[in-house]
Formats: structure tokens, C-alpha cells, sequence
């Protein structure tokens, strides 16, 4: 059997069972058990039945799933607004106020310094670099046309210090 879905299996029960009607008339012996054509006509008519009943759960559970989800979504927003509202009212150093909530203060934000400033953006040059990303200006620079070779000519300074004792 190449196709065994629900749908393809529950016709193939009923076609099974619509043969036994028509053509089964006595008991009959399958794998040393006795069925008689009523008895046979139940292990199909049950499989079918489950069948149903497993699709109609399975559509509960979806839709339980999705509305947990909903849930989940609605709550972490309105979680957000009040940890934010708490803050605001009460300050990012209320640890007392925030932990009857269940919640963590903010890390505070230390000041950014030039040297801090100046390793980010390093980090940052590198990280595009090394994904390949541009801005919109580099991206409408680049078109189907080969470009010509950039050649750069290396700079280099030689600085000679000399200390006099």
C-alpha cells in the first residue's frame, strides 16, 4: 500500500467493510482466530472510529497550542510594560519593589567612553566586513558591469625616534 493517510485508510475500511456485507456470509479463520462477519466488520468500523476521534484531539490540541501562544505573546508584552511602568515609578535601584514582582533590576549602563566608543565601531567595521553586509550607497555602486581593479599603493611611514640621555 503506497498511500496510507487517514482519509486513504478510512475508504479502505469502508470499502473492506461494504466486501464483508456482500461477500462474507459464515465465520471465517484469520491468524487462528474465529471472526464472524459482524465481529469483522467491527475491527474496521472501530479503526475508523479512533480515526475520527484521534482528528477531532488533534484539532483540540491545535487549537489549545494556539492559544497558548496568543497567550504567551499577550503576556510577555503587558510584562514588559509593567517592569518598564515599576521602573519608571519606582527607579532602577527599587531592587525590593521589583523583586515582589519577581523581577531583576536594569544592569546599569556604565558611560561610554571614547576608547569603548572606538572599539565598537572596530568590532562593528569588522562584523560587516566579515558578513559582507553594505549600506545602501555601497549596494547601488555595485552593478551587473565589471569594475575596473582598485589598485592601492601601501603607505608606510617610517618614524625614527632617537633618546639622548
Amino acid at each position: 500500500m503506497s498511500n496510507v493517510n487517514k482519509p486513504a485508510v478510512k475508504t479502505r475500511n469502508t470499502g473492506v467493510m461494504a466486501g464483508i456485507d456482500k461477500d462474507i456470509t459464515a465465520p471465517i479463520k484469520l491468524g487462528g482466530t474465529t471472526y464472524t462477519p459482524a465481529e469483522l466488520k467491527a475491527v474496521f468500523q472501530a479503526h475508523n472510529t479512533a480515526i475520527d476521534a484521534a482528528s477531532v484531539l488533534h484539532k483540540q490540541w491545535n487549537d489549545s497550542v494556539q492559544a497558548m501562544q496568543a497567550a504567551g505573546a499577550r503576556a510577555r508584552t503587558v510584562y514588559q510594560l509593567l517592569r518598564g511602568a515599576l521602573v519608571a515609578q519606582y527607579g532602577p535601584n527599587a531592587n525590593a519593589a521589583l523583586e515582589a514582582f519577581g523581577m531583576t533590576a536594569p544592569k546599569p549602563r556604565g558611560p561610554r567612553t571614547v576608547k569603548t566608543k572606538a572599539a565598537a565601531l572596530e568590532k562593528n567595521l569588522a562584523t560587516r566586513a566579515a558578513r559582507h553586509t553594505m549600506g545602501p550607497k555601497q549596494k547601488s555602486k555595485i552593478t551587473g558591469a565589471s569594475a575596473p581593479a582598485a589598485t592601492s599603493t601601501p603607505t608606510t611611514t617610517a618614524t625614527a625616534t632617537t633618546k639622548t640621555a
